[in-house]
């Protein structure tokens, strides 16, 4: 039996909600509970830089040709924005409950200076996945027991609730894929480079962006940033760049109802009917249909 079940059900006992799914705040800054009532089969999903642990439940997620599953056992740790499927499954005691804490980058540099030589930074075989499942080890089982006892009081959420997650964070700097995180305070790396450019696809995804004037903006060869953006993310700059706009219209579709031309056109599409096209590809629903995805 999980250790962490029950300490994830009594913290949902602070959020109760109707809602089948659902994310909240915890009221420590960057980090949120959300939960999971009905399995969602496999559907498109973006991750930004942070971690993930399950509480109960489980995922089980799709990049490229690679398949893995996080769970009470495994926590995910996501160094840059992620595109990836998944799909989710509740436990068969109630719904997938989990925590996810996002990185703050000036507060992560901090953590590596005061650590030096103390993380898991092996580059031994060069840059490394933006995604990593990770095998969770006593000490962290433990730093996430003591998080989510904390969470479920506003006022030690308040006091104590940065430190625990702090706890969290260096507990993964100091574990087998630690150097996900860690690579992203090393300005002059290939890894730090890709993490520039997807800054760049984010901010500017509505402009016709090229793999020739990314890879310049960072210093780098077209062969070189092609073969270091694939290696990170899983996916070439281009089709990751059109995962991106689809996921932005996506969030317009279903939070702000907007048009599907005009949202064709925002996300930096010519055509609204290649535009539809791709959207169902990749959604398998049309446009029309995007209601159907708010909570995948």
């Amino acid at each position: 039996m999980s250790r962490l079940a029950p300490h994830f059900r009594e913290l949902q006992a602070r959020f109760q909600s109707s809602a089948k799914a659902g994310a909240v705040s915890t009221g420590v800054p960057g980090t949120s509970f959300f939960w999971v009532a009905n399995e969602v089969p496999r559907a498109p999903l973006l991750y930004s830089a942070g971690i993930v642990i399950i509480g109960q439940g489980y995922k089980v997620g799709y990049l490229g040709d690679r398949a893995f599953r996080y769970d009470e056992d495994t926590y995910l740790v996501v160094g840059v924005p992620m595109p990836f499927e998944c799909e989710t499954h509740p436990a068969k005691s109630g719904p997938l409950l989990g925590l996810r804490i996002d990185i703050d980058i000036t507060a992560l540099h901090a953590l590596v200076a005061s650590l030096g030589s103390k993380t898991n930074r092996s580059d031994e075989t060069g840059p490394p996945s933006g995604l990593e499942p990770v095998k969770m080890n006593e000490e962290m089982i433990e730093a996430t027991i003591r998080l989510v006892n904390c969470l479920r009081d506003p006022i030690d959420s308040k006091v104590l609730g940065p430190s625990m997650v702090n706890e969290i964070i260096y507990r993964v700097l100091r574990g087998e894929q630690g150097r996900v995180l860690y690579s992203l305070t090393q300005h002059s790396t290939p890894y730090a480079a890709i993490a520039r450019a997807l800054d760049r696809i984010h901010s500017d995804y509505r402009e016709a962006l090229t793999v020739e004037s990314l890879a310049e903006e960072n210093a780098m060869s077209v062969s070189s940033f092609h073969r270091t953006f694939k290696r990170v993310t899983g996916d070439s700059p281009l089709q990751y760049l059109k995962k991106i706009r689809l996921d932005k219209a996506k969030g317009l579709l279903v939070h702000q109802g907007m048009r599907v031309n005009s949202v064709a056109y925002e996300v930096g599409y010519e055509s609204p009917s290649q535009f539809s096209r791709e959207f169902k590809r990749y959604f398998r629903v049309p446009p029309s249909e995007a209601q159907d995805l708010a909570y995948n």
